[in-house]
C-alpha cells in the first residue's frame, strides 16, 4: 500500500527532531504525530527534480571532500549493496572525490549514513504499485543522514542527495547545502512507455533508460514489443513470432526486469491486439481475419490486418503465448494495446459479420468488446491485470463489460479520462505526455493528471482512480541514435508533475533543473549519449576531413538555436518508412535549445549581450560559407537531410533583425541606412513587417524549427508604440 497520513505524519515528526545532537540515533525515539506542515516549495530554491514535498533550507553548506564515507546502519543485502556502489560511482563522477562504502560509525562529518531498519531479506522482493517510496534526508554539519522503511525509498533518497552536489565557482571543492527533506509521491503509477517495435532498441538503449529513469523517480518501464513492423520478443513456444534479427531473447527480457528491479522499476510488457498485428501474422498468417500471406509493415498508421475474434484458435494460439509472456515478465499488469482497431477486414467478412449477429454483439465495437473480455479472462488465469488502451471501452455493451479491476489508459481524449473514472475504472494518463511530438517541456508540465482533465467527482475517487501517467516514447521518427534527446530533458517535466505537489509549477524554477540534470546524466556516465556524441554527430555533416575542425564551430552555432519538428511535421515533407534512416541533421538536434532558453531570461535592457549574440549569428553564415561551396553539395545535402544553408542563412537574416531592433532601442532610428525606405515607415508598421519575417524565418526550412526567433521577437513585443 501507499504510505498513509499517518504513517506519514510519524515520519514528518521524525523529520522534526533531526536537530537532535545525534541524528543518526532520532530514529530510535519513540515518535509523536504531528501536522504536516505546508510545504515552503516557493522560498527554497534547491536544484532537485523532482521537486520534494517539504524542504527546509538553512542557510549553510558542508564540504565533500575526498575520502567520503557512505555508511549503513543495517547489513549490506545485495541489492542495498549495488544501489550505494552505482550511487557512490555517481559521487565520485560528478566530484572526482573517493568515496568508501562500510558499516563503522566514524567521527568525521564527510559521511551519508543509510537507515533502514525494514531490510533483512538477502534480495528485496519485485517492487509492487503502491509500495511505500517515501525518504527522509537530513544534511547537517555533523554529517548526512537518509532514512527509509524502504529500499525503494532509500533509492529515491540517494537520486535526491546526488543533484544537491554543487561545485563552488572560485575552487575545485564541493559542497551540500544544509537541508531537512521529506518526500513522497505524489501518483504512485509514474511510468515511461519506449516503443521498441517500429524502430528497435537494443539492450543498451534500455539500461541506459533505466538509468536515467531511476535518478528521475520513474517507477515504470512500459515496452510496446509487438506492433505492424515488429514483433521483439523471443518466443519458444512460437518462433515464427519474433523478428529474425532485432529482438530480445528471453535471457535479454530477464535480465532487463533484473536490471530494472535493483532500481526499484517495474517492467510491463504491451503485446498489442487485436489491431496493429501485421507483426505476428508473417509467421502464422491463420491469426488474421484474412488470408495471407503477410509481410512486416513498413509505413506507419493505422494498418488493416486484424485478428479474428470469431475462430477459437485464436484463444488457443494466445493462452499458450500467454502462458510463455508471463513467466517472462513478473510484474502482475500485462498491457494487450487494444487501440486503433482499422476494422474494415471484419466489416468485408461475411463469416465475422454473421458472428456479430449469432452473438448479438451489434458492430465491431461489440466485436472488440467480446475479444476483450476473453483475453481479460485468459490473463486472470495467469495471475495478471489487465491494461488496455482507451478504447477498449468504446461502445461496450452491458453483456460484454470487462471487469473493474481492468486498467486503462488515456492517450486520445481527455473526457476518456472521466469516463473512464466515473465508470469505476483505474485510470493512467498519457493524453497530453506525447514525447515524440516534440513540444516544449512547459507544455508537458502543464498537464496534470488530475487537475487538466476537468474530474467533477469527489477528490477521494480521483486519488483512488487516477493511478498516475506515462510519458510516452513512439518511434516512426525515432531510432537507437536519437531517442536519448527525444526522451531528456522533456521527460523530467512529466517526471515532476507526476511525483512533486502540484503547487509546483514555476516555469523558468522547472527548465533552471531540467537543463541542470540533464548535464548530470552525461557527467554521471548513465549511458545516455545526447549530450557526449552530439558534436561528433554534427561533425560528420563536414565531409571534408580537412574543415572538419575549422566548421565544426560555427556548425554548432547554428545547431545550438534550431530544434527538431515532431511527427506531424515531418510526414508531410518526405515518406519516411522503418527503413529511412534516421541521421540527419534535424535527428542529432536537441529537442529543446537550452542556449534559447538561457536568452528568454537575459533583462531586456541588456543590450550588451543581446547585441553580442545576435553579432554572432548575422555572421556565423560566413564561417560556414565552406561548406555549402563544396563542389560535391548535392551529396552533402542528402547527408544533411534538411536544407543547412538556408538555416544558415536565416539564422544570419536573424541576428541582423536582432541588431536593428537594439538600434532602434539605443537610437530610435529603423534601419542604420539613412537611404533605406524603411525609415518611412510607421512603427506599427515596421513591427509587424518584421514579425512576419521573423515567422517566416522561423518555420521556413522543413522539418527544422528556427528556435533564434524567440528571442529576437521577444525584444520586438517589447517596443511600446505610443500614440
Amino acid at each position: 500500500m501507499i504510505l498513509s497520513k499517518r504513517s506519514f505524519n510519524i515520519l514528518f515528526a521524525l523529520f522534526i527532531t533531526s536537530i537532535l545532537p545525534s541524528p543518526y540515533l532520532l530514529y530510535e525515539q519513540t515518535p509523536s504525530t504531528v501536522p504536516i506542515a505546508k510545504n515552503n516549495s516557493t522560498l527554497t530554491n534547491i536544484s532537485v527534480i523532482p521537486y520534494p514535498e517539504f524542504i527546509d533550507k538553512k542557510n549553510s553548506t558542508v564540504t565533500i571532500s575526498n575520502g567520503f564515507r557512505i555508511i549503513s546502519k543495517q547489513n549490506l543485502t545485495e541489492d542495498l549493496q549495488l544501489a550505494l556502489h552505482r550511487y557512490s560511482k555517481y559521487i565520485s563522477l560528478l566530484t572526482g572525490i573517493s568515496v568508501t562504502i562500510n558499516q563503522t560509525f566514524l567521527s568525521p562529518r564527510n559521511k551519508l549514513i543509510i537507515d533502514c531498519p525494514s531490510i533483512i531479506s538477502k534480495i528485496d522482493k519485485y517492487p509492487k504499485l503502491g509500495e511505500d517510496e517515501s525518504y527522509k534526508l537530513n544534511i547537517t554539519k555533523t554529517g548526512s543522514y537518509l532514512y527509509s522503511l524502504s529500499l525503494t525509498g532509500i533509492i529515491r533518497g540517494l537520486s535526491t542527495f546526488v543533484q544537491l552536489i554543487e561545485q563552488h565557482e572560485s575552487s575545485n571543492t564541493f559542497y551540500i547545502p544544509l537541508v531537512n527533506i521529506i518526500d513522497r509521491p505524489r501518483f504512485m503509477w509514474r511510468g515511461l512507455l519506449l516503443d521498441v517495435s517500429r524502430h528497435w532498441m537494443p539492450v543498451p538503449v534500455i539500461e541506459r533508460t533505466l538509468n536515467t529513469m531511476e535518478l528521475s523517480k520513474f517507477n515504470v518501464l512500459h515496452l510496446h514489443l509487438s506492433d505492424d513492423q515488429g514483433f521483439r520478443v523471443e518466443s519458444i513456444k512460437y518462433n515464427l513470432l519474433h523478428d529474425r534479427k532485432d529482438f530480445f531473447t528471453q535471457k535479454d527480457i530477464k535480465y532487463l526486469v533484473e536490471y530494472a528491479r535493483q532500481r526499484r522499476i517495474r517492467i510491463i510488457p504491451e503485446f498489442d491486439i487485436p489491431g496493429h498485428t501485421t507483426s505476428w501474422f508473417v509467421g502464422y498468417p491463420e491469426l488474421a481475419s484474412q488470408s495471407g500471406p503477410y509481410q512486416l509493415a513498413t509505413r506507419w498508421g493505422v494498418m488493416k490486418p486484424t485478428m479474428d475474434p470469431t475462430k477459437e484458435n485464436t484463444y488457443i494460439f494466445l493462452d499458450k503465448f500467454f502462458r510463455e509472456m508471463t513467466k517472462l515478465f513478473p510484474d502482475p499488469y500485462f498491457h494487450i494495446g487494444g487501440d486503433e482497431v482499422e476494422g474494415s477486414q471484419w466489416t468485408q467478412s461475411p463469416t465475422i459479420q454473421q458472428f456479430i449477429n449469432e452473438h448479438n454483439l451489434k458492430n465491431n465495437h461489440g466485436l472488440q468488446a467480446y475479444f476483450n473480455k476473453r483475453i481479460q479472462k485468459l490473463l486472470k488465469k495467469y495471475g495478471k491485470i489487465m491494461i488496455g488502451w482507451e478504447e477498449i471501452l468504446d461502445e461496450i455493451h452491458e453483456n460484454q463489460t470487462i471487469d473493474k479491476d481492468v486498467v486503462i489508459q488515456t492517450w486520445l481524449r481527455q473526457q476518456a479520462t472521466a469516463n473512464a473514472v466515473k465508470n469505476g475504472y483505474q485510470v493512467i494518463v498519457s493524453n497530453g505526455y506525447y514525447l515524440n511530438r516534440l513540444l516544449s517541456s512547459i507544455n508537458y508540465y502543464k498537464v496534470d493528471p488530475i487537475l487538466r482533465n476537468n474530474l467533477y467527482l469527489p477528490r477521494e475517487q480521483q486519488q483512488n482512480n487516477i493511478l498516475g501517467g506515462e510519458a510516452c516514447v513512439w518511434s516512426e521518427y525515432i531510432a537507437a541514435n536519437s531517442v536519448d534527446s527525444r526522451i531528456w530533458p522533456h521527460a523530467l517535466a512529466i517526471a515532476e508533475r507526476l511525483w512533486s505537489p502540484s503547487s509546483i509549477t514555476n516555469e523558468n524554477f522547472l527548465y533552471e533543473r531540467l537543463f541542470r540534470m540533464n548535464h548530470l546524466f552525461d557527467k554521471m556516465q548513465t549511458g545516455v549519449t545526447h549530450i557526449s556524441l552530439y558534436k561528433s554527430q554534427l561533425q560528420n555533416f563536414i565531409l571534408d576531413p580537412k574543415k572538419k575542425l575549422d566548421l565544426l564551430q560555427p556548425l554548432i552555432i547554428l545547431a545550438d538555436v534550431c530544434e527538431p519538428c515532431g511527427p506531424q511535421e515531418r510526414s508531410k515533407i518526405y515518406t519516411y518508412s522503418a527503413n529511412t534512416p534516421l541521421t540527419t541533421f534535424t535527428d542529432v538536434l536537441q529537442s529543446e535549445s537550452e542556449l534559447i532558453w538561457k536568452l528568454g531570461k537575459l533583462p531586456i535592457n541588456d543590450e550588451l549581450s543581446y547585441r553580442d549574440i545576435f553579432q554572432t549569428w548575422s555572421i556565423n553564415h560566413l564561417h560556414l560559407r565552406e561548406l555549402f561551396d563544396n563542389v560535391e553539395k548535392t551529396k552533402n545535402q542528402k547527408i544533411w537531410g534538411q536544407d543547412i544553408e538556408q538555416l544558415s542563412l536565416n539564422l544570419a537574416n536573424t541576428g541582423q533583425i536582432g541588431l536593428r531592433i537594439l538600434d532602434y532601442n539605443s537610437k530610435k532610428i529603423l534601419n542604420s541606412d539613412k537611404n533605406n525606405t524603411m525609415n518611412s515607415w510607421t512603427l506599427s508598421y515596421w513591427i509587424c513587417y518584421h514579425k512576419t519575417l521573423l515567422r517566416q524565418l522561423e518555420n521556413q526550412v522543413k522539418e527544422v524549427r528556427l528556435a533564434a526567433v524567440r528571442p529576437v521577437l521577444r525584444l520586438l513585443n517589447s517596443i511600446q508604440i505610443i500614440p
